[in-house]
């Protein structure tokens, strides 16, 4: 595995867990901040402390860092196919 693999694959796992146990964290604490006419589409999906824009935020950098290691994957198993 090249060394940038390894990177990619330790960064959607940690950004998976890292995102796993904030929401875990932010269920706990179930009390809602305001009324619920104060909370904008804006601020429900995109605001990681009051709404739930750390599932998307986080859900969107685990894609892509998981995206990025499939591509080294993909690089090192042509070249293995290849005989590159």
């Amino acid at each position: 595995m090249g060394f940038s693999m390894t990177m990619w694959l330790l960064a959607c796992m940690g950004l998976g867990t890292l995102m796993y146990f904030w929401n875990k964290k932010k269920s706990e604490k179930t009390e809602q901040v305001g009324t619920a006419e104060e909370f904008s589409n804006f601020t429900l999906y995109f605001d990681p402390i009051r709404g739930e824009g750390h599932l998307f935020v986080g859900g969107t950098l685990v894609i892509i860092t998981f995206s990025l290691f499939c591509h080294e994957l993909a690089k090192i198993l042509t070249g293995i196919i290849l005989g590159i």
